[in-house]
């Protein structure tokens, strides 16, 4: 890049941060080249103290106006007591995601849900709309490889938003959204440049890019809300949640910081209902992050917490959580009730159930989180919490042990075998090191007392890897015979049986193997903690979908056909 290009991309930087020029001269643009300087200017704007440019632009334009109105302003607030949080179970949570605000007029019925719901105080935690963040990331993508197509991709991002709001809102209300929707999109397409130039994008920056769908969700939703007449508010959570990255692409909530910054929010912006941004936080420093995987979730629930919430009510697509899969398995139930460690395990093995971590904040205070379905209002859905005895239509008690079976495909065996293995202390913590070494995830593990094996389960596109890093790691042992091979068994399917009455119904097991053994099913390999609350089998990848009905069918979970001659 010549001088003039490091010019150019310098002043646009500098106008972006809104600094003075003169505060940093070109030659030191020009000595440490363009990769510093967006740099230093993308770590300039994340750690404004916002969040975000319409909110930066909001504080310096309309909270005081000028000097004297500032002055009064502070006058104001001490003379009055701040307005309290209160908490408890006045309050609901309500979570859309982006199939439920994927159009106007979805947008318009979870409004109209929002509206009907007769708590005190209500905050509704929306996803961006159904595409955005595939589109925002998309964005990102195009623009680090100098894709020029990533102009126009912003324009479309702008374009689905802009129509959508003109079908939704009108008058003031029209007229300021759009103009906070033209002040980000052109902020991203100075920032999508610096980018474009630099080949290169951050994570933290890449974060910040993507968070943008939800904060136009949010306003939108609040202006329809406030349309019916209700005091209503739309929130920036990354000026509320605050999270600590971890080394495992993670996040972990502050839950004390977040408190605080909540009631200081509330103080400033008293109202009965709340629409939130999900996936969305900032992290100690004020630099924006994401929730990561299911982060919309987890925003919720993390609402939940720290307000004290009587319910967290997830609304999707599906009536609720299903005994199995019901695309394997035709009579597969609605179950009206599961508890927290049930769903922790059934989403664990890839039912369609909350991620494990979304549980954990609502666990602390016993809140009960309902999985309902927005397109069919008359279904009860799924509620997740502590354990309780269930009856039936009849009103008899329901004992059954197993809740429900789930799923993995698609993962392969990897069996480390050798006499050299048993009494060897760091043998395990070897073997595990090396698949940590080049990224596998471990789905389950499995050893004899004679530790003379040990047997896990990997995503079988990682299982080369892991292969290749074991060979490499034992090769001596190998070579002289303490270890005797390395195996590796393709095409396998894991499925896991379900249910926290397990632990202390004798039997269970029994029958799970005798339903697999008449369906002349072969297992491969089996877990169970000390727990009891899930048995893990592993069998083979075509077995999977015959295993999962013969199960569902032994443990009275459906009706089974039976065919009968008479001679």
């Amino acid at each position: 890049m010549n001088s003039k290009e490091c010019g150019i991309i310098g002043l646009m930087a500098k106008k972006m941060v809104g600094c003075n020029e003169a505060l940093v001269p070109d030659d030191v643009y020009k000595r440490f080249g363009v990769g510093w300087l967006v740099q230093l200017h993308i770590n300039t704007i994340l750690a404004m103290p916002w969040t975000g440019f319409a909110s930066q632009r909001r504080r310096r334009d309309s909270a005081f106006g000028n000097v004297s109105s500032s002055v009064k302003a502070v006058l104001l607030d001490e003379s009055k007591e701040k307005v309290r949080l209160s908490k408890g179970d006045m309050w609901s949570i309500h979570k859309f995601g982006g199939t439920c605000v994927g159009s106007s007029e979805r947008i318009k019925n979870v409004a109209e849900i929002i509206i009907n719901d007769g708590s005190e105080g209500k905050l509704v935690v929306v996803s961006a709309m159904s595409k955005v963040t595939d589109m925002m990331y998309d964005l990102i993508y195009k623009a680090q490889l100098r894709n020029d197509s990533y102009i126009a991709a912003v324009d479309a991002v702008f374009e689905k938003h802009r129509l959508t709001a003109v079908d939704l809102l009108d008058g003031d209300d029209l007229a300021s959204f759009l103009s906070r929707l033209h002040h980000d999109v052109n902020n991203l397409k100075a920032m999508l440049r610096a980018i474009y130039i630099a080949g290169h994008a951050t994570e933290s920056f890449s974060d910040f890019v993507v968070g943008h769908g939800e904060l136009w969700s949010a306003q939108m939703l609040s202006y329809v809300v406030r349309k019916s007449g209700l005091d209503c508010k739309w929130m920036d959570t990354r000026e509320v949640l605050i999270v600590n990255p971890t080394s495992s692409n993670q996040v972990d909530p502050d839950f004390v910081q977040s408190e605080k910054r909540l009631e200081e929010w509330f103080s400033r912006n008293p109202c009965n209902i709340i629409v939130a941004t999900g996936f969305i936080a900032s992290t100690p420093q004020n630099i924006p992050t994401t929730l990561k995987r299911d982060g919309s979730d987890f925003s919720a629930a993390i609402m939940g917490a720290l307000l004290r919430a009587q319910q967290v009510t997830i609304w999707t697509d599906v009536d609720g959580v299903y005994s199995a899969d019901p695309r394997k398995v035709s009579k597969a139930m609605i179950l009206r009730t599961l508890s927290y460690q049930e769903a922790w395990e059934m989403s664990y093995f890839g039912a369609n159930v909350l991620h494990p971590r979304t549980i954990i904040p609502v666990m602390r205070y016993d809140i009960p989180i309902m999985i309902r379905n927005i397109f069919n209002l008359s279904s009860p859905g799924t509620m997740i919490c502590r354990p309780t005895v269930t009856e039936n239509e009849d009103g008899q008690k329901l004992d059954s042990p197993v809740k429900g079976f789930a799923t993995i495909d698609n993962v392969a065996l990897v069996n480390v075998e050798g006499t050299g293995m048993a009494g060897v202390h760091g043998t395990a913590s070897a073997i595990f090191g090396a698949v940590k070494d080049v990224g596998a995830n471990v789905i389950m593990i499995s050893q004899a007392s004679s530790e003379h094996s040990v047997c896990f389960a990997v995503p079988e596109k990682e299982v080369k890897a892991v292969a290749d890093a074991l060979q490499s790691r034992f090769r001596q042992a190998l070579e002289a015979g303490r270890l005797s091979q390395v195996a590796i068994i393709p095409n396998c399917s894991i499925l896991a049986t379900v249910g926290q009455k397990m632990a202390c119904t004798p039997g269970v097991g029994a029958t799970l193997f005798n339903a697999l053994a008449k369906a002349n099913i072969n297992v491969r390999a089996i877990a169970q903690g000390c727990s009891e609350y899930n048995i893990t089998v592993v069998v083979k990848r075509e077995d999977c979908t015959r295993a999962l009905r013969a199960v569902h069918s032994r443990f009275y979970l459906s009706q089974t056909t039976i065919a009968m001659g008479i001679l």
